[in-house]
C-alpha cells in the first residue's frame, strides 16, 4: 500500500483539480473528518457483490476511506442486474452523497444516470468497467483491451495455435468485458488455427457457467480450451473441465485471482489468469472521489490504468492475497 500512496500523491499533485456490498451492509469510517471538519461521504457501487473479487475492491475502498476519515458506502446487486444496479445508484443520488464511483453493467444504460449526477454537482466517476460516452470525470481500472489481448497471447501459447476454444463471459452488456473478448479475438489472429465456437453469458453466476461449461464438453468431446472473461470464467469452466477428467487436455485461460481461481492453478487445471487490481481500484476511486469534492470543481482527468500481471504455475504463490 506505501506504492499506492506514492502513486496516488504523484497524481494529486501533478494534477491539482483545483467504507458497503448489500447494506448488512455499510461499513463506515470515522463520523468526524480527519482534521474536525466536514465529513465526506462516497458510495461506489460495483456490479454485483458477494464475490472475492469485490471484497478486495471494498477493502481497498475501506482503507482509503480510515487514512482519510471519511464515510465509504460499497453497495450493489447481487447479481448483474442492471436495473437493481440503477436503483441503487439513484437511492445515493437521493441521498445527497458528496461523489459516486460506478461499475457499470451496461454502459449505455448507466450513462444517463451517471449525466444526471453530474448535473446535480455531485462528482461521478468509472472504475473496473467504464461507460466511455457518458460525462464520467475519470476511468479507474484495467485497460481491458489489452488485457484481453494478454488473455489471447496465453491461449495461443498454451494450445500451440490450434483448437477449438469456448468463450466464457458475466453480463454480455459489459464494456470491460467485451474490450477483453475484443483484444482477445485480436490476439487470436496471429493464430487462425484457433476457433471460437461458442461464446456464453453466465451474469457472474458461477453455478451457471459450470452447468454451461459441461453442456459444452458433452456437446464438443474435442474441445481444447475456455477462454473465462469475468472472475466466475476461470472457476466454473475449471470444475467442468476436471468432472469430466479432462485436466491437462481442456487448456484454461481467465481472469482475476479469486481463491478458487489459485487453487485450480496450482493444481494445474488452470494454465493461467490474468491478475487484476481491484484493491487499488477500491482505494484510488475514494482518493479520487476525495480531491474532487474537496476542490469543488466537476473536471474531467485522466484515466488511471492500474496495470495486469499474467499469473501461472510459476508466480501463483504471489497472489494468494488481495491485489
Amino acid at each position: 500500500m506505501k506504492r499506492l500512496l506514492l502513486f496516488f500523491l504523484t497524481f494529486s499533485l501533478f494534477f491539482l483539480f483545483t467504507g458497503c456490498g448489500k447494506k448488512k451492509e455499510a461499513t463506515t469510517a470515522p463520523t468526524t473528518g480527519a482534521k474536525g471538519g466536514k465529513t465526506y461521504v462516497f458510495a461506489l457501487v460495483p456490479k454485483s457483490v458477494g464475490s472475492p473479487y469485490w471484497s478486495a475492491c471494498e477493502e481497498g475502498m475501506n482503507e482509503a476511506c480510515k487514512e482519510l476519515g471519511v464515510k465509504g458506502y460499497f453497495v450493489g446487486p447481487e447479481t448483474t442486474d442492471v436495473e437493481k444496479q440503477i436503483r441503487i445508484i439513484e437511492d445515493f443520488i437521493s441521498k445527497k452523497v458528496d461523489g459516486i464511483a460506478i461499475s457499470p453493467n451496461d454502459p449505455t444504460a448507466v450513462t444517463p444516470v451517471i449525466d444526471k449526477i453530474l448535473s446535480q454537482g455531485i462528482p461521478v466517476i468509472t472504475f473496473d468497467s467504464d461507460a466511455p460516452k457518458s460525462k464520467r470525470l475519470c476511468y479507474i481500472g484495467t485497460d481491458n483491451y489489452k488485457a484481453g489481448y494478454a488473455a489471447g497471447e496465453e491461449m495461443i501459447k498454451v494450445l500451440g495455435g490450434k483448437g477449438k476454444i469456448a468463450v466464457m463471459t458475466g453480463s454480455l452488456g459489459a464494456f470491460n468485458l467485451n474490450e477483453r473478448i475484443r483484444g482477445f479475438k485480436d490476439a487470436l489472429k496471429k493464430a487462425p488455427g484457433i476457433k471460437i465456437i461458442t461464446t456464453q453469458a453466465n451474469n457472474d453466476d458461477e453455478e451457471l457457467c459450470f452447468s454451461q461449461a459441461e453442456s459444452i464438453l458433452q456437446a464438443h468431446p474435442d474441445l481444447a480450451g475456455f477462454f473465462g472473461v469475468s472472475g466466475t470464467g476461470g472457476p466454473g469452466s475449471a470444475r467442468a473441465v476436471k468432472a469430466a477428467n479432462k485436466v491437462g487436455k481442456v487448456k484454461i485461460v481467465c481472469f482475476d485471482t479469486v481463491p478458487m481461481t489459485i487453487q485450480f492453478i496450482k493444481e494445474g487445471v488452470i494454465q493461467a489468469t490474468i491478475a487484476q487490481k481491484p484493491k487499488m481500484m477500491g482505494y484510488l476511486a475514494v482518493k479520487t472521489l476525495y480531491e474532487m469534492a474537496k476542490s469543488g470543481k466537476l473536471e474531467k482527468i485522466p484515466d488511471i490504468d492500474t496495470g495486469i500481471t499474467v499469473v501461472t504455475k510459476e508466480n501463483v504463490s504471489e497472489f494468494e492475497t488481495p491485489q
